[in-house]
């Protein structure tokens, strides 16, 4: 198309924006759509460019070469494009290891990252390495703590660490938070049963994520330099009553809590934190109600409906019981509960936005730190990634 409505007339702001606008579908990039406007003219290029390498995952079959090499070629360092290409990724998720079908190792990771100076979150799933070699370390080390490439950002300083699956006894994630003590967010997507370290912590976590909750031993360690910083935690299983002195110290603290499931422990964990300004349960409670929430509470999400007749009551009673309330936040299914337009009705009478979130719970959040609830996916989260 040419002429005085040509796509490259359009100033770059606006093309930002439109790129924005169609970024995330159900809170994942949507790399179909983008790769289709880095072809729409010339000017569209460069900002769908930017955007595809935000968040890249090397292990994806996008294109007909394997995905790391596709990514080794586009961000060669010795070309102004590939550096350029290497600045723009913030999110990166990687599969190392022999069982993974990416043929990537240890020493890959440490080229990859290289690559990659401004990176804010690794994500990182491991088959088949048990821990990281003597030279990786020395080669990761040299990465976090001085220019890897002359003219490039400085160390390479990772905010936000995904260790999505690992071996049960590695002690990899142990490696990973010594290279990085900067580390702020930290989501642990599989069983860490390697006792800990002797070397003294000190990165002070804003974010925990647990998909499965390790030893008291392994949790009160990696929380050891964190009481005063902590301000969100997930627990996919409530954590035992052996928690407790650990959840008396860090539940003042809290800002946000969340469980996969609401039971009777997750209650008694709920008594530790009076602050919460968030809650959010994955797995909507049918036997029990949701009663003597904290009374600060400004977002309450709960997803996964179950499709039992009258499974909106304990939300309701919340709603009509918590004075502070700003937010509401449920999935599809609640609106085809029975009692979803008395849910909407209340939420307008008391100015409580209802918000139905497509988003799957199991996609992470982008790990940036919260001013108010809820923090949603948002192309503008990159900003606070730099």
């Amino acid at each position: 198309m040419s002429g005085p409505y040509s796509m490259d007339t359009l100033p770059a702001e606006l093309i930002d924006d439109i790129l924005g606008h169609l970024y995330y579908h159900k809170g994942v990039p949507d790399k179909p759509t983008l790769l289709a406007c880095s072809l729409v003219s010339r000017s569209w290029t460069e900002s769908a460019q930017r955007l595809l390498f935000r968040h890249v995952v090397l292990g994806e079959d996008i294109h007909e070469k394997p995905p790391h090499t596709s990514f080794l070629e586009a961000t060669n360092p010795s070309t102004e494009r590939g550096r350029r290409l290497g600045q723009c990724v913030r999110i990166l998720e990687v599969y190392v290891g022999e069982k993974t079908g990416t043929d990537l190792d240890d020493a890959d990771l440490v080229d990859i990252l290289r690559r990659t100076p401004r990176l804010y979150e690794l994500a990182l799933r491991i088959t088949g390495i048990h821990q990281f070699s003597v030279l990786t370390i020395e080669k990761l080390m040299h990465l976090a703590t001085s220019d890897a490439i002359p003219g490039e950002c400085g160390p390479l300083r990772i905010r936000s660490l995904a260790l999505l699956s690992c071996g049960i006894q590695s002690p990899i994630l142990y490696q990973l938070l010594q290279l990085w003590p900067c580390i702020e967010f930290l989501y642990l997507g599989v069983e860490i049963a390697c006792p800990p370290p002797i070397w003294t912590q000190t990165f002070q976590l804003y974010q925990l994520t647990l998909m499965r909750t390790p030893r008291y031993s392994i949790l009160s360690w990696l929380l050891s330099a964190s009481t005063e910083s902590l301000r969100i935690i997930m627990f996919r299983d409530a954590p035992g009553r052996d928690v407790d002195p650990l959840l008396e110290v860090i539940g003042p603290g809290l800002r946000s809590l969340r469980f996969m499931n609401y039971i009777p422990r997750a209650a008694a964990v709920i008594r530790f934190c009076p602050r919460l300004e968030e809650l959010v349960i994955v797995q909507l409670p049918t036997l029990f109600q949701l009663e003597n929430l904290p009374r600060g509470l400004e977002h309450l999400s709960c997803r996964n409906l179950p499709g039992e007749d009258q499974s909106l009551g304990s939300i309701i009673h919340a709603v009509e019981d918590l004075p502070h309330l700003r937010v509401l936040t449920c999935d599809t299914k609640a609106t085809e509960d029975e009692r979803f337009g008395e849910l909407e009705r209340l939420c307008k009478s008391k100015g409580v936005e209802c918000f139905v979130d497509e988003v799957p719970f199991w996609v992470r959040e982008d790990p940036v730190y919260v001013d108010r609830f809820p923090r949603r996916k948002s192309v503008a989260n990159f900003a606070l990634m730099n």
